[in-house]
């Protein structure tokens, strides 16, 4: 067990913390990040490969009379996803985050922290520093998993092969130990684009705002509307009310695992329909509060009239976009039958751009059901093809299921107890973990996931409770000495 006080773990991970959040580290932008955590890592000692896609993978010897212990993997991701506030001047592929303590609660300067998951290789880089038995350890930290998971899919597995047991520091809660999670899939919907000359003489923005967002596996059985969703209905409640009009522009969400908080449309109608579809839209938003307002508390529906568009699309570009995102549910499908607060199926609408004259949409579903996921994917084609899209449906990444005959979940228990003075919640999670690459890969690992008590991740509101790293030390470090015995 770690001989420190809580402060001074705390301020040993803030200063690896702050290493990490000095180098922008987007997903599918982490080579800078990456070879800071080569760098660093070297420093302390470990011997370093960087692959091709710019994993780091380091070994760390075993402490002294602990070298036949079998080896342990300590893993996290090293991208983020990166979100700022409105308003906020934010380059995610330049700037720093700038992080701001506040008591025992670290957030960011009006953006995300970075917390998911760069906690995880600041707890891992101090506790190379501290002397307590472990056996050998290979520290394996990704990239791009919070989009692709570009680097679990290319990781050899060959680095999986020698090792028994792996802590990944991925998830967000410190009472917890994760012992399963959910698959997931990227399905992209597109539509080249018609432009037409604009046939009406009023335009308005519609803009959704103020919506909760956050995490679209952990946060999705919430209660949560969807910004996207929403402008959605508000411009079906306009088509059904007869009211003519044509899209110019649609966007909105930062992250396919991310439920969007925000999104606007651009529309031109007829002039003298504005007022209605103001009222329309006034309509949506307390229809929008009715449903979700105990949870939504700051959801807002506008509509603002803004100077006519020359161009907009056609009528059936119009209609169309409008209709696949009506008719795309978001949120919770289906519960598990075993645990009552885990979704088994679930989706969400997670961004809507348009670019180089198509409109694209991320769509992403996850269940905890392989089997059940691949299932709903195949209705995907049926949805794209009545609305004219064409769709792409990504790899399944797998979902991680319980290892019943776990050493390294026994050992953990015991020391969690110790640590936090009671027992802990043995739970599965709907997020996606990399976890389920590793299972796949080497289905002998025995595997665990924990975290400290992080908030509003994947959201400029991001934060973590600072005693809960400390904690969470004192759990790994803990548990690698139980495998010791």
């Amino acid at each position: 067990m770690l001989n420190l006080s809580n402060e001074e773990i705390i301020e040993g991970i803030l200063k690896e913390f702050a290493g990490l959040d000095a180098h922008p580290r987007k997903s599918g932008h982490e080579k800078a990040v990456s070879d800071y955590l080569a760098s660093r890592l070297r420093e302390l000692g470990a011997q370093v490969h960087q692959d091709k896609v710019n994993n780091i993978i380091a070994d760390v010897p075993a402490s002294k009379g602990c070298e036949t212990v079998p080896r342990t993997i300590l893993q996290g991701h090293m991208d983020m996803v990166c979100v700022a506030k409105p308003g906020v001047a934010y380059d995610p592929l330049k700037d720093p985050i700038r992080m701001i303590r506040e008591g025992n609660i670290l957030r960011a300067d009006g953006t995300s922290l970075g917390a998911d998951d760069g906690i995880a290789a600041a707890t891992f880089l101090f506790l190379l520093q501290q002397d307590f038995a472990h056996g050998p350890l290979r520290l394996i930290f990704t990239v791009d998993e919070e989009v692709h998971m570009t680097g679990s899919m290319n990781l050899d597995p060959r680095w999986l092969q020698d090792a028994q047991y792996v802590i990944n520091c991925d998830s967000e809660a410190a009472d917890q130990i994760v012992v399963a999670s959910a698959g997931s899939v990227h399905v992209d919907f597109t539509r080249k684009l018609t432009k037409e000359d604009n046939p009406y003489d009023g335009a308005m923005e519609i803009a959704a705002n103020g919506f909760v967002g956050g995490h679209s596996g952990e946060t999705i059985n919430k209660g949560k509307s969807n910004a996207i969703k929403a402008l959605a209905m508000a411009l079906e409640r306009m088509e059904q009310a007869g009211i003519p009009y044509r899209l110019g522009d649609f966007s909105g969400g930062a992250a396919a695992n991310a439920i969007p908080s925000q999104a606007r449309a651009l529309i031109a109608l007829p002039a003298d329909k504005m007022e209605q579809a103001s009222k329309l839209v006034a309509e949506e938003k307390a229809s929008q509060q009715a449903v979700y307002g105990d949870v939504e508390k700051t959801l807002d529906l506008t509509a603002q009239k803004v100077e006519n568009p020359r161009q907009v699309w056609s009528g059936e570009d119009t209609a169309q976009v409008t209709d696949l995102l009506v008719l795309l549910h978001t949120g919770v499908f289906a519960m598990n039958q075993q645990m009552a607060e885990l979704p088994d199926l679930s989706a969400n609408m997670g961004t809507v751009k348009v670019q180089d004259g198509s409109l694209d949409l991320e769509y992403f579903p996850r269940s905890s059901s392989n089997e059940r996921l691949e299932e709903f994917v195949r209705t995907m084609p049926v949805f794209a093809k009545v609305t004219g899209f064409a769709v792409k449906v990504g790899t399944i990444f797998s979902a991680w299921t319980e290892n019943r005959n776990s050493v390294l979940r026994p050992a953990m228990e015991r020391v969690h107890e110790e640590v936090m003075g009671r027992k802990p919640k043995i739970v599965a999670m709907h997020g996606g973990l990399e976890t389920g690459f590793f299972y796949k890969a080497n289905p002998k690992l025995d595997l665990v996931s924990v975290g400290p008590n992080t908030h509003a991740i994947h959201s400029a509101d991001e934060s973590v409770e600072l005693d809960s790293t400390a904690q969470v030390a004192r759990i790994i470090a803990g548990t690698l000495t139980e495998l010791t015995k």
